[in-house]
């Protein structure tokens, strides 16, 4: 799999390449998966463009078709919501990318229980993550 990262924010010092190396050990089904970091301002019209719900969101994931997955990150949500959970923004952008990746495989988190098994995925994810030293 191939791993593209744009960091089309500038507020927030990002690793690209830890990103990439994490989607890359984490692995899909897909030929092509590209990361895009933005601020919420553009999160927020990309939500609206797609999902046509109002205000900023920490992810949205796009599957192509073909082999192609996109994920768009809202950076400036990562930094806020670290705060707010007493970690930090590395982590949560780590998170977000584990949660595209399962949407990219299929999970779904619509319903309590759907978000319960995602949760568990994301969990297990992340401590595979961490035993890497990603």
């Amino acid at each position: 799999m191939t791993v593209e990262v744009r960091n089309r924010q500038r507020a927030h010092r990002v690793n690209v390449s830890r990103l990439k190396k994490l989607a890359s050990a984490l692995g899909s089904n897909f030929d092509t998966l590209s990361i895009v970091l933005v601020n919420d301002a553009e999160m927020a019209r990309l939500n609206r463009q797609f999902h046509h719900t109002l205000g900023s969101t920490d992810i949205l994931t796009f599957d192509y078709g073909e082999g192609q997955g996109e994920l768009i990150i809202s950076a400036q949500r990562a930094v806020a919501q670290a705060r707010r959970f007493h970690t930090t923004p590395a982590h949560e952008l780590a998170l977000y990318v584990v949660h595209g990746i399962l949407h990219l495989r299929g999970y779904d988190d619509q319903t309590p229980h759907q978000r319960a098994r995602m949760r568990a995925a994301e969990r297990r994810l992340l401590n595979r993550i961490s035993r890497l030293g990603i």
